[in-house]
């Protein structure tokens, strides 16, 4: 589709005007995950996946250095989509799994209403978020769904959440398997990715661009059903989140406010971006994005008209076959 250099890379993630030193070290830390000095964004003719090649995630160096990692809204649709459906499945005691927890604000929907906090698995590699874990009494492991701290819990979990976390991954059919492995006969996996639509409308709407390595994978219900059929998985349901206005506008106002500071870095919007955090700046980013909202309307014409397919997620229930 395209090719992203590591300089294109660098700018977005960490802007040489706000901090030169973090962007130096993006810059250098871009260059050894890819290889070299571009990647390209593919896209599968069978099933639509979209991917980055090299196809090499981004490691604790590349977030810490973003600042990508610890942030974890605590309401979301998919978290919603999700109780409902556990609201139907008939489990005893059920045992439960969620890979990239956070401070675990979707367990809290579902402890001790639907699963006892004892039977919760959290794993989760922001290390603060450990003991935030460890106190609601759950069990809490910094480690990789795929690594061999768990071979001893294949067959053990009825329900196993992955939300926003498989865009961010590589290795494919070892994650699959693993989440396979890890479910007992009849069990469920859960997955929300983002909306491929929705980020190819960001992409051709001058708003941020998706790019690697942060996410590497752009999924569709058909990229799931792919790799799911190798890997002993079947798609059960696939849902887009319904179109909200109010967070579709926030976003896309911040966004695009954000795109204009990367293709302009000597412009008034970067220069003001660049400053330290402070009341003043707030104030004055939201002058300057309220001042481009007309600019926005056709933009926003665009997704009222192909509003049915732009939601902000794609929801997936995985059974294991």
């Amino acid at each position: 589709m395209r090719t992203v250099s590591v300089q294109e890379a660098a700018h977005c993630f960490a802007p040489e005007r706000a901090d030169r030193e973090s962007h130096e070290r993006i810059l250098t830390i871009v260059t050894s995950l890819w290889g070299g000095q571009t990647c390209h964004l593919m896209r599968c003719a069978d099933c639509g996946f979209g991917f980055s090649w090299p196809f090499v995630a981004g490691n604790a160096d590349f977030y810490n250095f973003t600042g990508a990692a610890g942030v974890y809204p605590r309401s979301k649709w998919e978290f919603a989509r999700t109780v409902a459906e556990l609201e139907g499945l008939a489990a005893e005691r059920p045992k439960i799994l969620e890979v990239g927890a956070g401070n675990g604000h979707f367990l809290n929907l579902v402890c001790p209403s639907l699963v006892r906090a004892e039977d919760v698995t959290a794993l989760e590699y922001n290390v603060k978020s450990i003991p935030v874990l460890e106190r609601r009494g759950y069990r809490a492991l910094s480690v990789d769904v795929r690594d061999r701290a768990l071979d001893a819990d294949r067959g053990s979990f009825d329900f196993i959440f992955l939300f926003q976390i498989v865009e961010h991954l590589d290795g494919l059919d070892a994650l699959f398997g693993r989440i396979r492995a890890l479910l007992k006969s009849g069990g469920s996996a859960f997955c929300a990715v983002p909306n491929a639509a929705r980020i190819e409308y960001q992409e051709t709407h001058r708003s941020v661009p998706d790019l690697p390595p942060n996410h590497i994978g752009r999924w569709t219900p058909q990229a799931f059903e792919a790799v799911c059929r190798r890997n002993g998985l079947v798609v059960r349901s696939a849902e887009l989140e319904p179109l909200s206005w109010r967070e579709f506008l926030a976003h896309d106002i911040s966004y695009s406010h954000i795109r204009r500071a990367q293709l302009n870095p000597d412009g008034i919007v970067a220069r003001i971006r660049s400053l330290p955090r402070s009341g003043m700046r707030r104030l004055a980013e939201a002058a300057l994005a309220a001042l481009f909202i007309p600019a926005r309307l056709s933009a926003w014409h665009y997704v009222y008209r192909h509003r049915e397919r732009l939601g902000g997620s794609l929801w997936v229930r995985l059974d294991r076959a």
